[in-house]
């Protein structure tokens, strides 16, 4: 794990994610998202080959340091944290996501590589490299039916946010 935090590109619109990479290895990654008040607000998990660019040093980064170093003097969000995520970078990164979110029951964001529209849902099981989902929609929070996905089609898993968490309190209650 580094301190070091990113701008990190993954397409040619100029927008990016802010956030430092808790693990990695040649094919994936896993950083930790900070947002615009510099809280950390969810692990992303990718494909290396998605992301075009990663910069360091810029002004906005500066700004958000000094958010990050607020935040860690003054917390102010004490009902949310973000969970643990015990990875080996030895082993398949994004399944080893899955199965953390499978094993705790957590709901996840998914995307799939050339499709707009995220997928949320609970993992329901992962097997030969697919994952079985029971979906959530994320407008109302009712269930939505399953929907299979191979892993590799993936251009992100989103775990352990704040919006993740509301939907499945949603969804539960």
């Amino acid at each position: 794990m580094t301190d070091t935090i990113y701008e990190i590109y993954t397409d040619d619109s100029g927008a990016f994610t802010v956030g430092s990479i808790v693990a990695e290895n040649d094919e994936d990654m896993v950083i930790m998202g900070i947002d615009e008040e510099g809280k950390k607000s969810a692990y992303f998990a990718l494909p290396k080959k998605t992301v075009k660019e990663m910069v360091s040093d810029t002004p906005y980064l500066k700004k958000i340091r000094k958010y990050m170093r607020y935040s860690a003097e003054h917390p102010y969000g004490g009902w949310f944290a973000l969970p643990e995520l015990p990875i080996n970078p030895e082993g398949p990164i994004l399944t080893q996501v899955l199965r953390l979110a499978e094993m705790s029951g957590a709901l996840v964001t998914v995307c799939r590589m050339g499709e707009e529209e995220p997928v949320f849902g609970y993992v329901h099981e992962i097997d030969r490299g697919r994952v079985l989902l029971d979906c959530v929609d994320p407008e109302t929070a009712e269930d939505l039916p399953q929907v299979r996905l191979r892993v590799r089609d993936l251009e992100y898993i989103e775990y352990g946010s704040i919006a993740d968490m509301l939907l499945m309190f949603a969804n539960k209650n």
